[in-house]
């Protein structure tokens, strides 16, 4: 049952996402960076999807870099970071 609800919620936060980008008054990219959060700790095909990203583009992937250095960072953002590292 925990499967089908996940997909379920990545599926709103990324349709959130898009809605936001066009409404001003929602936060689309909040959405979005919840949604790929899920989607890579979730499930294996998201994990390929984002390490893949973060070898193409490198920007991405030193921004991930950076915001889990951060002192204000999750610790679960160290976790997602480990999961999605394109060197490992």
């Amino acid at each position: 049952m925990r499967k089908p609800l996940m997909a379920l919620a990545i599926a709103g936060c990324l349709v959130m996402s898009v809605v936001g980008g066009f409404l001003p008054i929602l936060q689309g990219w909040i959405f979005f960076v919840l949604g790929i959060y899920l989607l890579a700790t979730e499930f294996e095909i998201g994990r390929v999807w984002v390490k893949a990203a973060r070898r193409r583009w490198a920007f991405l992937n030193r921004w991930i870099i950076q915001a889990r250095d951060h002192r204000w960072a999750p610790s679960h953002l160290k976790e997602f970071e480990d999961m999605t590292d394109p060197a490992k």
